[in-house]
């Protein structure tokens, strides 16, 4: 086990862009600070500071950040990656956690030090509060190009039937092809993406009312309400999380 830790790297700047890729071992990323957005098997996460993604091998994602970004990235061998999940998870980081990745950072592969740090990694991650496995995007192509749409510039007042005639299809058919295909109702599925877009925003530098303005909200505290309930977060903390 002592040399289960491959490779580790932190990268920090105003702009990162991964296009489509993927790697032949498991990556841990831990973002310290700023907001990076991630893409892959169609789904979607905007990933906040504080948290920590699991990508095991072989998955092809593309990632880029909003404003300055600063993350912790280790990849791990087979043998590591055997006693994590086998889908993208990703999940708050404890304490406990980042003091063991910030310990690994500092040791040489091979390092006798890494395996009980690396036990540490593993529990942690298995008892930690997994968060929402990524906002899922429709597959057919009209209702995902409309999806791409309102991912730019969502808005809590745009309705399922202005969503069911932009595609050409009737309420009802609408409904139920777009439920099933994003794995929940169009109005939850609707405010997780203005929160997805709210949090780059944030990340961006935006203004907290300014970003309520822009997603139709004429009540700022109405804004902030749905926020917390979505992500169980204040938007204030994802702008704090860049500034820190």
């Amino acid at each position: 086990m002592t040399d289960t830790c491959l490779n580790r790297l932190v990268e920090s700047g105003a702009r990162h862009s991964a296009a489509i890729h993927s790697h032949d071992q498991g990556q841990l990323t831990y973002i310290e600070r700023g907001v990076l957005s991630l893409e892959a098997d169609g789904r979607i996460w905007a990933i906040p500071s504080g948290r920590l993604h699991w990508i095991p091998a072989g998955v092809r994602h593309a990632s880029r950040s909003h404003g300055e970004v600063r993350f912790w990235l280790t990849l791990v061998s087979e043998d590591f990656a055997n006693r994590l999940p086998s889908r993208i998870t990703v999940l708050e980081a404890s304490p406990l956690l980042v003091g063991a990745l910030d310990r690994l950072r500092g040791l040489r592969p091979g390092d006798a030090f890494a395996a009980p740090l690396l036990d540490v990694v593993a529990h942690e991650i298995d008892t930690g509060a997994e968060e929402a496995p990524g906002m899922r995007l429709p597959a057919p192509p009209r209702m995902r190009d409309w999806a791409l749409a309102f991912l730019a510039a969502p808005s809590i007042k745009t309705g399922i039937d202005a969503a069911a005639g932009a595609v050409a299809m009737s309420r009802r058919s609408f409904t139920r092809h777009f439920e099933r295909e994003v794995g929940m109702t169009f109005a939850a599925w609707k405010r997780a993406v203005i929160v997805h877009r709210a949090t780059v925003r944030l990340a961006e530098g935006a203004a907290v009312g300014d970003v309520a303005l822009e997603a139709g909200y004429e009540s700022v505290s109405a804004f902030i309400a749905m926020f917390r309930s979505v992500c169980g977060r204040l938007p204030g903390e994802i702008r704090r999380g860049v500034g820190t």
